[in-house]
C-alpha cells in the first residue's frame, strides 16, 4: 500500500487530475464561486490557493482540506494505522525484520501526507523493535525520535513513548530519573484510563528496586481500579504483571499467581507471544520464591524457550538468569554456572542484569566452596546496585557477602557489609 506518486505530486496539477477525472471543466468546477481563469493559473501553479478556495475545492471534490492539500486518498490514516498494529503483532510473535520494514514503510508514508499522529506511532514501532533487539541506547534515541511528534498523540501512545522511555533510563542505572520522568507524566497527561494505567505500570519495577514498596502499593491499587475502565487489553495485561510483584512482596503469593496468569491470558488473547512468554518468566520467579523449584523449572524452561524462538534477547537473559538460581538452589552449581556463561554478554547490556548476574556467580563461588571468588564477586555485585540505586537488590547482596565473610572469620568486614546492606535499604527515592 503506497502512494507515493500522489505525495510528490504540486497541489495544482492534483486538482487538475482529480477535475479531469470527474470530466469537469474549469468552469464547471470553479464556479459558483470563483471565475474559471483564477482556477486555472491555480492548476498552473502560478497562483496558490487561498484557504478559502482550498475549501471550497475540497467539498466540490467530496474530501477534506487536507486530503487535497496533502494527496492523501480517504481513509489512508486509518489504512496505515491498521498496517502498523499489524506490524506490531508481528514484532510480538518474532517476525522482527518483517516488523521493522512495515513500519518504516508506514512512517515515510505518514510523513508525506504529514500525519503526525501515524508518523509518531510508526517511530515508536521503531523503536519497539530496538527494546525487542535488547539495544538500550538505540531504543532511547528512537523513543526520543517518536517524542517530537507527540503533540499529535493520543494520550495512550504519549504514555507508552514515556514508559518505554523510563524503562530505557531504569536499565542504564539512572532509576532516579526514570521514576520522575513517569511521574511528571502522570501530573501532565490528561484524564485517560489506558494512559494512566499504562504510567502506572511503568512505575512497579523501579519504585520496587530502589526500596519504594510503599509507593509502589500504591500505584498497584490504583491501577485496579484503573483496569476496569481500561480499554486496550494489552495496558491491563502488563499491569497485572508489574502488580505482581507488589502483591508478592507483601505476601499474597495467591494475587501475585492470579495477576501473571491473567496477563497471560490477556496478552496471549491479541497475539502478543513474546510478553505472554514474559509472564511465564514471572511466573518462575514466584514460583521459586514459594520454593516450587521443579514447577520453577519447567515454567521457566518454557518461558526461555519461547522467547528464543522470537528473538527476545533481553527476556531469554532474564529468564535463563532466574532457571538459574533454580538450577544451584536444586544443588546444581556447575550448570547453573553454565547458563549465566551462555548468556553473559546479553547480561551486561544492561545493570539490573548484571548486578543481579555478578551476585548469583558469587553464590555459585560460594556453593563451589571458592570463597575468595565469592567474596569478590558479591563485593562487585554490591557497588554495582548501590550505584544504580537498586536497593532491594543491594540489601539481599550484601547480607550474602557478610555471611560469606563470617564464614571465612572475617567478622569486622562481615559487619561492615551487613551495615553498608542496612544503610542502602535505608534509602528511599
Amino acid at each position: 500500500m503506497t502512494y507515493r506518486g500522489e505525495m510528490t505530486e504540486p497541489l495544482g496539477a492534483r486538482i487538475r487530475r482529480l477535475r479531469t477525472g470527474r470530466g469537469w471543466t474549469q468552469r464547471e468546477l470553479a464556479e459558483p464561486g470563483y471565475d474559471r481563469g483564477f482556477l486555472a493559473k491555480v492548476e498552473t501553479g502560478s497562483r496558490p490557493p487561498s484557504e478559502e478556495m482550498l475549501a471550497y475545492l475540497a467539498e466540490r471534490f467530496g474530501l477534506t482540506v487536507d486530503e487535497l492539500r496533502y494527496g492523501r486518498p480517504p481513509g489512508v490514516a486509518g489504512e496505515l494505522r491498521a498496517a502498523l498494529d499489524e506490524g506490531y503483532r508481528d514484532l510480538a510473535q518474532g517476525r522482527v525484520a518483517d516488523a521493522e520494514t512495515r513500519f518504516a514503510s508506514v512512517a515515510k508514508q505518514a510523513a508525506g501526507y504529514h500525519l503526525d499522529d501515524v508518523e509518531c506511532y510508526a517511530r515508536f514501532c521503531l523503536a519497539e523493535v530496538k527494546w525487542q533487539l535488547f539495544d538500550v541506547s538505540g531504543a532511547q534515541k528512537a523513543l526520543e525520535h517518536a517524542e517530537e511528534l507527540a503533540g499529535a498523540a493520543p494520550p495512550w501512545l504519549r504514555a507508552m513513548i514515556v514508559h518505554r522511555w523510563s524503562g530505557c533510563r531504569y536499565l542504564s542505572g539512572d532509576a532516579g530519573t526514570a521514576i520522575a520522568r513517569v511521574e511528571e507524566a502522570l501530573r501532565m497527561l490528561p484524564a485517560d484510563p489506558d494512559a494512566e494505567l499504562c504510567l502506572l505500570s511503568a512505575l512497579i519495577h523501579p519504585l520496587m528496586e530502589t526500596g519504594g514498596l510503599r509507593r509502589a502499593q500504591e500505584a498497584a491499587v490504583a491501577g485496579r481500579g484503573l483496569a476496569r475502565a481500561a480499554t486496550r487489553p494489552d495496558f491491563v495485561a502488563r499491569f497485572h504483571r508489574q502488580a505482581a510483584q507488589v502483591w508478592q512482596t507483601i505476601g499474597r503469593a495467591d494475587r501475585a499467581d492470579e495477576d501473571l496468569i491473567e496477563a497471560s491470558r490477556l496478552f496471549a488473547s491479541v497475539g502478543f507471544d513474546r510478553d505472554a512468554a514474559r509472564c511465564r518468566w514471572a511466573r518462575g520467579y514466584l514460583l521459586r520464591h514459594l520454593g516450587r523449584l521443579d514447577e520453577a523449572r519447567a515454567e521457566l524452561t518454557a518461558a526461555r524457550d519461547q522467547l528464543a524462538a522470537i528473538g527476545s534477547e533481553e527476556g531469554v537473559a532474564g529468564a535463563t538468569l532466574e532457571l538459574a538460581e533454580v538450577r544451584l538452589r536444586q544443588g546444581a552449581p556447575g550448570e547453573a554456572a553454565s547458563l549465566v556463561a551462555g548468556v553473559r554478554d546479553l547480561l551486561s547490556r544492561d545493570v539490573e542484569s548484571l548486578g543481579e548476574a555478578t551476585g548469583l556467580r558469587g553464590q555459585i563461588a560460594q556453593a563451589q566452596g571458592d570463597l575468595t571468588a565469592a567474596t569478590r564477586l558479591l563485593r562487585e555485585a554490591f557497588e554495582i546496585q548501590t550505584r544504580a540505586s537498586l536497593h532491594g537488590a543491594a540489601l539481599s547482596t550484601a547480607l550474602r557477602l557478610g555471611d560469606v565473610l563470617r564464614e571465612q572469620g572475617r567478622l569486622a568486614e562481615a559487619i561492615e557489609a551487613y551495615q553498608h546492606g542496612l544503610d542502602s535499604a535505608s534509602t528511599d527515592t
